[in-house]
């Protein structure tokens, strides 16, 4: 269980990644403030990092 705990949380945390990127590119589109696109994309990639940090310390855990 832990395994599939830890397998999820990397793939959703590339998977945000991934969203991250395309929102970046499409900032200049929209038309929302620069500010707050800029807070949001931010906020995502630090879940995508603390994702990405619980999911390696799960595997980890299981060696």
């Amino acid at each position: 269980m832990q395994a599939i705990f830890g397998i999820g949380a990397i793939g959703i945390a590339i998977w945000q990644i991934f969203i991250s990127k395309e929102y970046f590119n499409n900032i200049k589109k929209q038309s929302s403030p620069l500010l707050l696109a800029l807070i949001a994309l931010i906020a995502s990639l630090i879940f995508a990092a603390v994702l990405i940090v619980y999911g390696v310390t799960t595997l980890y855990s299981l060696l």
